[in-house]
């Protein structure tokens, strides 16, 4: 029944071709045939157009990992940084910009898991993460939470970049639960 209602109601919007048993939509109002109207050229000329500078850091094993990743998928256009306290690290990422920080702190040894200690090792190489970071336009700051230079130190590049005007972007991942409580409570702080 509903059916049948909903078809007469559809029906009444088109009509009946003459000659066919064809139903038609009746032309909109203002209608004309374009086949007889003539083609104007247009003319523009652009500006050549300027591309933003994107860098993509990976901060810590967990950043780092990711970077790898992402160069491995084939992206192309942007600036892949590894900033790392372990320098063995470093030497097996494949970015185009290896950073080691808190060279006089951890001596490459990284942080060891501690929070405190990869915050301190980005402070300490302040002014070497923000030369890396001149003239971008886009950062984006990948990072694994939980560990020591990813949890401390991310968020001072973080800082680094907003202050010197950048749009910056953090995209971050939170451990497992079967990885421990302690790099849980490490990775809400």
């Amino acid at each position: 029944m509903a059916s049948s209602a909903a078809a007469a109601s559809s029906a009444s919007a088109l009509f009946r071709l003459p000659g066919s048993g064809h139903l038609r939509a009746p032309p909109r109002s203002g209608w004309r045939d374009h086949r007889r109207s003539r083609r104007a050229t247009v003319r523009c000329s652009f500006a050549p157009v300027e591309t933003a500078r994107i860098k993509v850091v990976g901060v810590g094993g967990g950043g780092n990992n990711a970077v790898n990743r992402m160069i491995g998928s084939g992206l192309q256009g942007i600036e892949f940084y590894a900033i790392n306290t372990d320098s063995q690290a470093l030497i097996n990422s494949q970015a185009q910009y290896p950073l080691q920080i808190g060279e006089q702190l951890t001596r490459g040894l990284g942080a060891g898991g501690n929070p405190n200690l990869g915050e301190q090792a980005a402070e300490e190489s302040r002014e070497t993460i923000a030369t890396a970071l001149r003239d971008s336009d886009l950062v984006f700051i990948t990072a694994g939470m939980g560990g020591g230079t990813g949890s401390g130190a991310a968020p001072v590049v973080a800082q680094i970049s907003k202050e010197a005007g950048y749009l910056t972007v953090g995209v971050v991942t939170y451990p497992f639960s079967f990885e421990g409580r302690k790099r849980s409570v490490q990775a809400s702080i």
